[in-house]
């Protein structure tokens, strides 16, 4: 019997995008500074620098204020967070805890990652996307930030993203007393986004095991796609049914497109081992587009009106090892929002071309087949120690900060 996702979809909320670190940064900073009860903070990456410090300073005065605070890192992920910026969290009295500790002794174990982004205040107010917290995303002399994009939620949907959150802690740790507060007061329906009982949308997940909601929900929608299906992801390795989904909705006339980043990337390997599945969707008219101006590190997709916005990129490595939470919506309003992202994002993009193509260089093609050699091998012995490891094996609980 087939598992299903156990956040269902909620009506009366109110979504909105945020583009753009310049957008994005300053909200969710202040968010932290009026919270009144308690703050969580979930994240992949996190690397020392202004952006951590600014942070890491508004969750030490929620502290002051008696404002209690909980951050959820992931071991890896947090590899550029320095000694003392960890001495300074816990100092303050802010409980941190690591994800899955990474070491080279147990490679494999330590695949599975939790690749989440949440801040969530006084369950009131989320927020979640693709973004970390790292310089990367603020201009430094001749470098460009990072683009991405983070979907701010109110109401009923943020009760789940609170109880996904408060469920990934106690399977690490028991210690989290969240206190008792009235119910968020909401702004009637009808002033929602302009209509009767307000947005509608759902937290979808990827856990370990059979739980792959997102990748399930993609899969649905690439196949009931009927005028277009616009996806977008910062790292592009994608499996044989994610291909067949997307040559297929092109096949039966859906606009399908491809944002992915282009040379300005953190991850060189993955963006050349990505492009050898570049031929087969050019040859079935599959619009490729290459972000030009920075590195695109956002997570979305549409697929006519419905969209997905999180942390999840939208490949095997991500939907098949991570811990990724996404919101879905069917709203009108924010898909209109999403496709205006995509849309503004493929002017300042490249467009590849099938003719273009078979004319890249030599080394190019070299590096495709080498990396993408190289992402096989890692995804077969990926594969068989999954296989040996079970279905729901989790990775084992690290020893708290």
């Amino acid at each position: 019997m087939a598992i299903r996702n156990p956040y269902p979809e909620r009506d009366g909320n109110r979504f909105r995008l945020l583009a753009g670190s310049d957008a994005f940064l300053p909200v969710m900073e202040l968010a932290i500074h009026r919270a009144r009860h308690y703050v969580l903070f979930e994240q992949y990456l996190i690397s020392s620098g202004d952006v951590a410090t600014r942070f890491i300073d508004a969750f030490s005065t929620c502290m002051q204020r008696g404002v209690q605070v909980y951050m959820l890192i992931d071991h890896f992920g947090a590899r550029g967070l320095s000694a003392g910026d960890r001495h300074r969290i816990t100092d303050a009295g802010i409980e941190l805890l690591f994800y899955n500790p990474a070491y080279l002794s147990h490679f494999f174990r330590g695949l599975p990652r939790n690749h989440c982004k949440l801040l969530l205040i006084d369950g009131e107010l989320a927020y979640s996307g693709g973004a970390g917290i790292t310089d990367d995303y603020e201009a430094q002399g001749f470098s460009l930030p990072w683009h991405d994009l983070i979907v701010e939620m109110q109401g009923p949907v943020v009760a789940d993203w609170q109880s996904q959150f408060v469920r990934i802690w106690q399977q690490w740790d028991d210690k989290i007393n969240l206190p008792e507060i009235s119910p968020p007061v909401i702004t009637p329906p009808e002033t929602i986004a302009g209509q009767v009982g307000g947005q509608r949308g759902r937290l979808s997940v990827s856990l370990r095991g059979l739980q792959k909601f997102i990748r399930t929900s993609l899969l649905t929608q690439l196949k009931g796609a009927s005028k277009q299906a616009w996806l977008g992801t910062a790292y592009y390795l994608p499996g044989p049914q994610m291909l067949w989904a997307l040559r297929a909705a092109k096949r039966r006339g859906v606009d399908v497109r491809l944002l992915l980043p282009g040379k300005i990337n953190d991850h060189p390997t993955v963006y050349y081992a990505g492009r050898r599945y570049y031929h087969r969707l050019l040859r079935q008219g599959v619009r490729i587009f290459e972000y030009q101006p920075a590195f695109m590190h956002a997570k979305l997709y549409l697929c006519d009106n419905y969209s997905s916005i999180g942390s999840c990129n939208m490949d095997r490595w991500g939907l098949r090892w991570n811990l990724e939470a996404n919101l879905e919506s069917s709203d009108q309003a924010l898909s209109k929002e999403v496709e205006s992202f995509f849309t503004e994002a493929f002017e300042h993009s490249k467009e590849i071309t099938l003719d273009a193509w078979r004319q890249r260089p030599l080394k190019h093609r070299i590096r495709e087949w080498l990396f993408g050699y190289f992402d096989l091998i890692i995804e077969r012995f990926g594969v068989n120690w999954s296989l040996k490891q079970g279905s729901s094996g989790e990775p084992k609980p690290p020893k708290k900060a």
